[in-house]
């Protein structure tokens, strides 16, 4: 499921493409008065509404057009941090008000407020999905749905990423809804500060509506916020540094975004300057567009780069800010941007900012998938105006109308009841998955085709010939493994938790198959990909009576050289690599089999070859000095979407999820030439294993080739064993 014309596929690796927007309450989280920030008196704040449309606007571009504002992302930090200073603008004028803070009433705003609007668009998407996804995505839609409706899926989606496995995972409809869960929880924990604030205070016998007790407060919070927004800041500089895969979605790295906000609320600008606002408001516009056009998806996120967008967003709002005596209709005649704020067209897009954020995502995600082609500028104006009208029939027809609601504007046990109550009917709907499954499954049953194409003499990789590959073998489409089993189709022979390294670990595991003490011996070392013929060595290892050694680190191709990837986290998988090579050369086995994926890139190491091409070859060489010969597998073609998926879309006519093989090796030409400067090496080229001269399969012999959009599945590699055995023969004929 890709979208695309020029615009980029939705791909779960690039900056996840779910982005929240924080809801817009004009009337419960209204900005201050003409005292500033945290004013008891309640303003309208033209500048922030039209904040929000810029926000908005930029993830809605970056969802349909990356390559046009690469770091439009960073549009949900603009909006944690507005969220943030609005929320405790509110908070804080109640307790300086009452000395406490109305916890109940607060969550019930809130619940109010979100919502609604948010439960429609889980049924329509839970609807739409249910009828067009294919069946091999229901189960990850209806934990992604589940997730969006409790407002944790930002801890889903870290699970997701850290779990190497299900980090290729295509993206869903809900995705989005991972930054709307921070807030969320944000609102869980914000107001309970506020209210041991106003308790902290009240302990010295200082009352409400003293002169002190207001300034005493905003005081105790600025050190309250100061900690949690320093430590939360702290972690996440630290996460990222450290490439922690789930940094982007955990509400620790993203906390102080919002408590940004929080502080700039805390304090009572009394007056600013017409120059510093212009100065100030103006920065801020400059940081929040240079993030957006500089930052990318490959950028390491949130950290230090997330600080030039989020103290430009504290400047712009600290700008807006009239001085005494004051309107910002005085400063329309002299500031373009107050001005341009003012505008219908920026209101009307900051009053439906949170409609346009729950609905454009799914629109494009499902556009999508019925379109079932590339997409073109005509389907991008069509997603765009569609998510348009959503938006504002949610904003017109929901969102007004359930504010005002007697039902659940009533007392606040009554509303956080039917919320409640709400939420856990909308989860009930989310089973319409497994039903729809069941029905799937009871009008085909996958399951008893695959036993039967797993029972067949010849299958896969073992069909081809002349140059030819079939898809299917028999009269009939029946495909192994079914595609409800792909994903898990792969590895099968050793166990994940204790063979293999995820990216972060400081050690590669060492696992071993066959007979310790047979005449040959073979290493099999490298990234995934190399781990995607370990079943079948396994299997080659007792059916030829030779003794396997694997060592295998995801996203860690084995050589000296880092990636680039690491560089930028400061995390590098060189160490682990040497460590490996030294237990190599100590223990020195008869044959080292090695490979990496293909879209791998690597540092500028100063050779004028490709990025890593010398670090492959210095290794190479360092084993073929020692005596140990080296066969280097090319990486097999890469796919546009996951594979799985389609073929549930296309199940009898699965050519259609094929590639083009001139768009099937995206990666630089590291292999070729890390060859020419390791000639002793053998190289094993299974491209005409999966590769007619046009097209890259899916499904060859009757077998499922992928089990996502680049990964091998064990059914179709166990097929290739006598190709193996042959590269081996050949690499060990040559010493």
């Amino acid at each position: 499921m890709t979208p695309a014309t020029g615009a980029r596929p939705l791909e779960p690796k690039a900056r996840p493409v779910n982005v929240a927007l924080a809801a817009a309450n004009r009337d419960s989280e209204g900005a201050n008065s003409t005292a500033g920030p945290a004013t008891p008196a309640r303003h309208f704040r033209a500048d922030i509404q039209a904040l929000r449309a810029i926000a908005v606007l930029m993830v809605v571009i970056y969802h349909v057009r990356p390559e046009r504002l690469p770091g439009g992302f960073v549009g949900v930090d603009v909006f944690f941090v507005i969220s943030g200073f609005l929320i405790t603008s509110h908070l804080i004028r109640d307790a300086t008000r009452s000395g406490r803070v109305k916890l109940g009433a607060f969550w019930a705003a809130r619940a109010r407020r979100i919502l609604p609007a948010s439960l429609v668009a889980i049924v329509a998407t839970v609807g739409l999905t249910a009828w067009l996804a294919p069946v091999t995505m229901f189960e990850t839609l209806q934990r992604q749905a589940l997730a969006s409706i409790f407002y944790v899926q930002n801890w889903v989606l870290a699970g997701d990423a850290v779990d190497y496995s299900a980090a290729d995972n295509t993206a869903t409809a809900f995705q989005h809804f991972w930054s709307l869960s921070v807030e969320e929880q944000f609102y869980l924990i914000w107001p309970l500060l506020v209210l041991l604030a106003a308790w902290f205070v009240g302990r010295d016998a200082v009352r409400p509506g003293t002169p002190g007790y207001g300034p005493r407060v905003r005081r105790t919070l600025l050190v309250l916020f100061g900690v949690v927004v320093a430590a939360s800041l702290a972690y996440s500089i630290y996460a990222v540094q450290d490439a922690q895969a789930d940094a982007y979605f955990v509400t620790t790295t993203r906390i102080w975004e919002l408590g940004a906000g929080g502080l700039l609320a805390t304090v009572s600008i009394r007056r600013l300057s017409r120059a510093a606002r212009y100065v100030l408001g103006y920065a801020g516009l400059a940081a929040i567009a240079g993030s957006a056009l500089l930052l990318s998806s490959q950028t390491p996120f949130p950290g230090m780069a997330a600080l030039p967008v989020i103290l430009g967003t504290v400047a712009v709002i600290l700008a807006g800010t009239p001085a005494e005596g004051e309107s910002d209709v005085a400063l329309a005649k002299y500031d373009p941007w107050t001005f341009a704020s003012r505008l219908r067209i920026s209101q009307w897009f900051g009053d439906r900012s949170y409609s346009l954020y729950l609905w454009h995502f799914p629109v494009i995600v499902i556009w999508t998938m019925v379109a079932d082609r590339t997409v073109d500028y005509l389907d991008l104006i069509g997603m765009i105006v569609v998510s348009i009208g959503l938006a504002h029939f949610s904003y017109r027809y929901i969102e007004q109308p359930t504010r005002r609601a007697p039902l659940l504007t009533g007392p606040s046990r009554r509303t956080l009841l039917i919320s409640g109550t709400s939420m856990l009917v909308v989860a009930a709907i989310t089973f319409a998955y497994p039903w729809a499954m069941n029905r799937a499954q009871a009008d085909g049953d996958w399951s008893a085709l695959a036993l039967r194409v797993v029972e067949m003499p010849v299958i896969g990789a073992e069909t081809a010939h002349d140059g030819a590959l079939p898809t299917f073998v028999t009269s009939t489409a029946e495909i192994a493994p079914s595609p409800l089993d792909a994903e898990r189709d792969r590895n099968l022979a050793f166990e994940a938790d204790t063979c293999v390294a995820e990216q972060t670990d400081e050690h590669t595991p060492n696992c071993t198959a066959g007979d310790p003490d047979a005449e040959l011996s073979v290493v099999l070392v490298g990234d995934s990909h190399v781990r995607m013929y370990s079943t079948a060595l396994a299997q080659l290892a007792l059916d030829d009576g030779w003794f396997l050694r694997i060592y295998t680190h995801d996203a860690c191709p084995f050589s000296p050289t880092p990636r680039e990837i690491e560089v930028a986290g400061e995390l590098t998988c060189t160490e682990p690599n040497a460590a490996v090579m030294h237990e190599i050369l100590d223990n020195p086995p008869d044959l080292v089999i090695t490979s990496w994926y293909q879209m791998s890139t690597f540092i500028d190491d100063g050779s004028p070859s490709v990025p890593g091409a010398a670090g492959f070859a210095q290794y190479w060489n360092t084993m073929e000095d020692a005596g140990i010969p080296v066969l280097v597998l090319r990486d097999s073609p890469r796919m546009q979407e996951d594979v799985p998926d389609c073929i549930a879309q296309w199940y009898e006519t699965p050519d259609k999820c094929a590639v083009p093989r001139d768009e099937a090796f995206p990666g630089p030409p590291v292999l070729d030439e890390a060859t020419q400067l390791a000639p002793r090496v053998s190289v094993a080229d299974f491209t005409d294993a999966f590769c007619t001269d046009e097209l890259c399969k899916p499904v060859i012999g009757n077998v499922i080739v992928y089990t996502d959009v680049h990964h091998l599945t064990d059914t179709f590699t166990m097929t290739m064993i006598p190709r193996l055995r042959e590269a081996i023969d050949a690499a060990l004929a040559e010493r």
